[in-house]
């Protein structure tokens, strides 16, 4: 199990520019066709064990709009789990950066975790804790500013005056206090404006996961793993693993600011 707690699931959005692809096209649903990647790139990640293809069980390329610089992209994970995940996330981003492909400002690093197991106690304790660890990230990640007040932005301001009012508050309260409303049409919008929060809870409601959208992008594996275990920690303490999980957090968050400060 190595660092991993729990055989809990989790995702990454990779977002970057200058992506080393001509045309594209045809592109269905927003999804790009891995037969339209340079041979020398396809191969690479043929030889690295990683399956490219349009659906949600292989690696895949989506068009993104908001990635600035030109030839922006934004490659999607399968479902991924332990070390073995990690490894992948690894060998994705080296091929990447070999390919050259780049991250700036625009580009973000998604993590996403399973949280079909969470109810509202656990949704709770996670949103309580983040509301401890939100300024230490935030500092922690240089020149991220312009991504904070877009993409990441701090926690819902009515979710916490709920949480302070009420230690274990309903799903349904919560539901409302996230998007403002009682009307769970929401849940079926895929891009919702309330997901632009570094601690994402529209994709709890939309596909039973939590987002952590607060790192930008990078193209090192070290920093990704250190992040990925850190977030992992994070839903393991809410989840109410106390013994191991918080001090795991703490570890991997030291060693997450160490690999930033070599990696920008």
């Amino acid at each position: 199990m190595g660092p991993f707690l729990s055989k809990r699931t989790f995702g990454v959005e990779i977002e970057v520019f200058h992506f080393p692809y001509g045309f594209f096209l045809p592109i269905d649903s927003g999804v790009m066709p891995p037969y339209r990647l340079p041979d020398e790139m396809l191969h690479a990640f043929r030889d690295a064990g990683l399956a490219l293809g349009r659906d949600e069980n292989s690696w895949r390329f989506v068009e993104d709009h908001s990635i600035m610089g030109g030839r922006g992209v934004e490659l999607q994970s399968p479902p991924l789990g332990g070390e073995e995940g990690i490894r992948q996330v690894e060998n994705t981003l080296d091929i990447l950066e070999r390919f050259g492909a780049g991250v700036n400002g625009s580009c973000g690093f998604h993590v996403h975790h399973h949280a079909r197991d969470f109810g509202a106690r656990e949704l709770a304790n996670l949103v309580r804790l983040m509301a401890t660890w939100e300024p230490r990230i935030y500092r922690a990640i240089p020149g991220n500013q312009g991504r904070v007040e877009k993409t990441c932005k701090p926690l819902s301001l009515e979710l916490m005056r709920l949480l302070e009012k009420r230690e274990y508050p309903s799903l349904e309260s919560m539901e409302e206090a996230w998007y403002g409303d009682a009307d769970p049409a929401h849940r079926e919008v895929r891009y919702h404006d309330t997901r632009y929060h570094g601690l994402n809870l529209h994709s709890y409601w939309f596909r039973g996961t939590v987002e952590f959208r607060y790192m930008k992008g990078t193209l090192k594996g070290e920093v990704a793993g250190d992040w990925i275990v850190f977030t992992h920690a994070i839903m393991e303490t809410a989840a109410g693993k106390e013994e191991g999980a918080m001090p795991l957090a703490e570890a991997f968050f030291e060693r997450f600011k160490g690999s930033l400060s070599g990696a920008f």
